[in-house]
């Protein structure tokens, strides 16, 4: 294997990202809907900071507010279009951080000195106040940060350093709250929040700049007639960073772990698991941070676990999701970022990017924040409802819905798979007549269909959800896509561009669906018209690149990446990061290559070399570099999985010919079959760019 200066200087930088690229690749989790409230500050003035803690019980969703007023009641009935039920909003000043729903009762706690609403539900569109609980009703507190509903009893803590007593009151009656108890932790300055899992109540100790926050265990067998009995507690191991900030928590299933997040705004927020089968000896076992993962954001928010997973809101790094089968070594399969704002530019700016002349990486300030500072994104998660029913609240986007359940799975084939079974299949299209040829791998029948006109673009890819890749061609004399759905065989005309443009089409939200997009060559501009999340438009290139929509993080959604022929730089705008991937790997004849080589479910960074009729590819599940001699300058190249195994395969199609060669993945069987004519175009070669 011979290395070429211009290959191992990439192969130098990419080591230098190493942290990013070797954290553990994570499985898609599909996205179902996203509703996002309208809402405003009580003087009027618009918002990002609207929404807090998410909570849901059979078809009821409630989420609370942070600069926004009152609780959002969402009616899940149809998770894939969820319907704001109606917004409770006594008073319209009313900061009601937390939102509780168990059955057909709601617990609204506020920030602001209004206690806890308890009300009826039973028609979530017209919610009536039951009863109060504060400082008249129950003695509780006037304002309230965080709160537990367990049976008849309420347990709330103070929405702010002045009280650190947990307070525990009867509810059986709402219109007559019992006070029962106060429970004054030995934590030095305030109880951020608590955890309830069987007769174990865990709180989470903020601390101060001289002494480390605790987690508290306690055992509340009784609670209404025993005092709590302290079992244990946890002490942050390291030196005292302003508390350590203990912010929440959550054990595994059988009690015998405990997730705990430090919430910080310097970068070192983390996740810590401890066993605590022992709880009067915890023992820290393990660490999950930010440079661990590979993701930037500003600090972990609240973790929960269900069943074997671990679910944590990240704000800005969306929902994180981790195996716990072995509850001391979470390992990440998945994400979804909910918040795709951080390195977009601000709203003011969009008409001058567009209109602009600017420059890839200094141009605008918003592509400099690389490390957030400030809390916002995923607020909260509630994984509780199902795999098929994971809710997330963020702060500015309201609620996403999101579907879990193929989690493990193996990625479909996006690349020319017509029949669904997660082979490439042999395909073609003739221009002259408009005809596509396909032979099923499945059934290994042909089947021919008319579709398209000389000129036409090929950009064939699952837009309808189902598994399998419908046939489609964009037409760029009109800028109309023409789509034939393999759902019902049904149509979809839609115009979306002008000539010049370069169709781009990818899963660009992560519903499942292939959206429309297209790039701008003359602006650098993409627009995209996603399937659930609607338009959006970034600015990310130059006039000759080659642009094209990879998943090259793994989380199910396509990125915007370039590849710079004059330079033989790839820049890659992640979908779930706000730092850009940038690495000089090819030289200017090259042809990049979009394709996961080595089955991790991540975009490689390769390039084919026509002159040598080399393959150089970077694998991204260990940066190990792969150089391999298949093809002649004339050959078009077209990496698929054609063996189903979840790895490309090496391949071309020869056009003077029509002949297709490959090297299987699975076993390193050479193949070669005439399949075309001269000018027909494979069609998996629409995927690369």
């Amino acid at each position: 294997m011979k290395i070429s200066p211009a290959l191992s200087g990439g192969l130098a930088l990419l080591i230098g990202i190493s942290w990013l690229s070797l954290a553990t690749p994570a499985q898609q989790l599909r996205l179902r809907s996203n509703i996002n409230p309208p809402c405003t500050r009580p003087d009027g003035t618009s918002t990002s900071y609207k929404f807090a803690d998410i909570y849901a019980d059979g078809n009821i969703a409630v989420q609370g507010t942070y600069s926004c007023r009152g609780v959002f009641i969402y009616d899940l009935t149809n998770p894939d279009a969820p319907l704001l039920a109606s917004h409770y909003n006594p008073g319209n000043n009313i900061q009601f951080l937390e939102a509780i729903v168990v059955g057909n009762r709601g617990y609204f706690g506020s920030g602001n000195g209004a206690g806890v609403h308890i009300v009826d539900l039973s028609d979530p569109f017209n919610p009536q106040l039951l009863g109060t609980v504060d400082p008249t009703h129950g003695n509780g507190f006037s304002a309230i940060h965080e709160m537990v509903v367990e049976g008849n009893l309420l347990y709330e803590n103070f929405n702010g350093f002045a009280n650190k007593l947990i307070r525990v009151i009867n509810i059986s009656d709402p219109a007559n709250p019992l006070f029962v108890r106060e429970i004054n932790p030995t934590e030095i300055r305030w109880v951020h929040a608590m955890h309830i899992r069987a007769n174990r109540m865990f709180t989470s100790g903020w601390g101060n700049s001289s002494t480390r926050g605790r987690t508290e265990i306690y055992d509340i067998s009784g609670i209404e007639t025993n005092a709590p009995a302290l079992l244990g507690f946890i002490e942050d191991p390291t030196g005292v960073t302003s508390g350590n900030r203990m912010h929440s928590s959550w054990s595994s299933e059988d009690g015998n772990y405990l997730y705990s997040a430090r919430e910080t705004n310097d970068g070192l927020g983390d996740v810590r698991t401890y066993d605590i089968s022992n709880p009067a000896a915890p023992v820290i076992v393990d660490s999950i941070s930010m440079t661990k993962l590979g993701i930037n954001a500003v600090t972990p928010h609240n973790p929960v676990v269900s069943g074997n997973y671990l679910y944590v809101s990240w704000y800005q790094a969306g929902i994180q999701v981790f195996d716990i089968s072995e509850p001391s070594e979470p390992k990440k399969i998945a994400e979804y970022d909910t918040y795709p704002d951080e390195f977009a530019p601000p709203s003011e700016e969009k008409k001058a990017l567009i209109d602009d002349t600017f420059d890839l990486i200094c141009g605008s300030e918003s592509l400099q924040n690389l490390l957030p500072d400030t809390y916002d994104g995923n607020w909260a998660v509630y994984p509780l409802l199902g795999t098929d029913r994971i809710l997330a609240g963020d702060m500015k986007n309201g609620l996403f819905v999101l579907d879990a359940t193929n989690i493990g799975a193996q990625l479909k084939n996006r690349v020319s798979d017509f029949d669904g079974d997660l082979k490439t299949d042999f395909s073609r299209y003739t221009p002259s007549t408009g005809t596509w040829t396909i032979e099923f791998s499945a059934s290994g029948e042909p089947f021919e269909f008319g579709f398209g006109l000389a000129g036409d673009k090929l950009v064939s890819a699952d837009y309808d959800g189902d598994g399998v890749v419908d046939i489609a061609v964009w037409r760029p004399s009109d800028g109309v896509w023409y789509i034939r759905k393999s759902s019902d065989s049904g149509y979809d005309f839609r115009q979306f561009g002008l000539a010049g443009d370069i169709p781009v089409p990818g899963d660009y939200d992560a519903d499942g669906k292939a959206d429309i997009a297209v790039y701008r060559p003359s602006s650098g501009v993409w627009y995209i018209f996603q399937s659930t999340l609607g338009v959006r438009i970034v600015r990310w290139g130059l006039a000759n690149d080659r642009p094209m929509a990879g998943d090259f993080e793994g989380d199910g959604k396509a990125d915007l990446a370039v590849y710079r022929p004059a330079t033989g730089i790839w820049y890659v705008l992640r979908s779930s990061s706000s730092i850009p991937l940038i690495f000089h790997f090819g030289v200017s004849t090259d042809k990049p290559l979009l394709a996961d080589f080595d089955g991790d479910g991540k975009s490689d960074f390769s390039v084919y070399r026509p002159s040598e009729g080399n393959w150089y590819s970077i694998n991204s599940s260990d940066l190990s570099l792969t150089v391999t001699r298949f093809g002649i300058p004339e050959d078009t190249p077209v990496p698929s999985d054609f063996d189903g195994d979840g790895k490309a395969d090496i391949a071309v199609v020869r056009p003077s010919s029509g002949v297709w060669y490959m090297i299987t993945s699975a076993n390193s069987i050479f193949y070669a079959r005439g399949f075309g004519n001269p000018g027909d175009v494979p069609s998996p070669s629409s995927r690369q760019p």
